[in-house]
C-alpha cells in the first residue's frame, strides 16, 4: 500500500496529507529535543543545547499549529454538512 493509497481513504486527502506532515514535524521536534539532551549530557558545547531546545520548540508548535488547522478545517466542514441538512 502506497502513502497516496493510504491517504486517498479519507474524505479530504489533501487534509490528511497536511495532517501527517504536521504530525511528522511534531515527531522531528521530539527528535531534535533529544539530540539536544545527548549533546547536554556528553559535556559539549551548552550553547548548542540550548539552541536545540529552542529549535524544537519552535518545531513543536508549528506541527500541532498544522494539526490544528486540519482539525478545525474537518470541524468546520462538518458544521456546514449539519447545518445545510436540517
Amino acid at each position: 500500500m502506497s502513502l497516496r493509497s493510504f491517504l486517498d481513504r479519507f474524505v479530504h486527502p489533501w487534509v490528511a496529507a497536511v495532517a501527517l506532515a504536521g504530525a511528522a514535524i511534531w515527531f522531528l521536534a521530539f527528535v531534535v529535543a533529544a539530540a539536544g539532551l545527548a549533546i547536554r549530557y556528553l559535556g559539549n558545547d551548552p550553547h548548542l543545547f540550548f539552541l536545540l531546545f529552542a529549535i524544537s520548540g519552535w518545531m513543536g508548535l508549528a506541527g500541532m499549529a498544522l494539526l490544528a488547522v486540519c482539525g478545525l478545517y474537518l470541524v468546520g466542514v462538518r458544521t456546514k454538512q449539519v447545518l445545510t441538512a436540517a
